[in-house]
């Protein structure tokens, strides 16, 4: 049994076919028929570049969600102490919200805003700040 996808003449793969039975679209001049059947690339995460009639690794998405327990691993004990023992209403709000939380998002602005409210306070310097957020990205996407 064979494999191929039919493309139009925008490039947009419209539909797979196993070659049994009829067509999913009648074949006329406007679509072309691709043999994926004995491509290994041709799997899931990848893309179809239909100018080049060929498969390439699909784009990468950056996770950024951690929990509450991976941001304390890349902490410092003396910098979760400053942050927990502070009386800065600030940081205390900013702890409060760190404790409920279940997740965190790197890529949401309030995250940016802590980190950011975290080095204005004298709590982490702004390249500690940048070394504790390489380190969640890298542990988010391991």
């Amino acid at each position: 049994m064979s494999r191929q996808l039919q493309i139009n003449a925008s490039g947009i793969a419209q539909s797979e076919w196993s070659g049994s039975g009829s067509m999913p679209v009648p074949p006329d001049s406007s679509w072309t028929f691709v043999d994926v059947t004995d491509r290994p690339e041709a799997q899931i995460e990848m893309t179809y570049d239909s100018t080049t009639d060929t498969f390439g690794p699909a784009p990468v998405v950056v996770k950024t969600i951690v929990t509450p327990s991976q941001v304390i691993s890349v902490l410092t004990a003396a910098e979760w102490q400053i942050a927990t023992t502070s009386t800065d209403a600030d940081v205390v709000w900013a702890m409060a919200q760190f404790q409920l939380a279940t997740r965190i998002d790197l890529a949401d602005p309030q995250f940016a805003t802590l980190m950011s409210g975290l080095v204005s306070k004298g709590i982490v310097t702004a390249a500690r700040a940048t070394q504790i957020q390489a380190a969640l990205i890298a542990l988010a996407n391991a």
